[in-house]
């Protein structure tokens, strides 16, 4: 059950990207393309992602309390309200 699955995924997976067209080691060569992007993409996320958020944290208080804006309001009105969807 679990092979036939897992079958008709890459069967989806190869129709989809037309990678049914290709010889083997054309396959292996866009997939070896296709993870070094997605890993390059990953790893600048990671890298610069946390420092981006600091960034926009720091406009948001700038943008809705003006220059000597308190970041502590911010952190109260995002706790307060993510608790009462809670």
């Amino acid at each position: 059950m679990l092979r036939n699955y897992l079958s008709r995924q890459r069967l989806k997976f190869e129709a989809t990207l037309a990678f049914s067209m290709l010889e083997p080691w054309e396959k292996i060569l866009s997939m070896i393309i296709f993870m070094f992007f997605t890993l390059l993409l990953v790893s600048g996320l990671y890298q610069y992602l946390p420092q981006h958020v600091s960034i926009m944290r720091q406009r948001a208080t700038y943008y809705l309390w003006g220059q000597d804006g308190d970041e502590r309001l911010l952190r109260h009105l995002v706790d307060t309200s993510t608790l009462k969807e809670l």
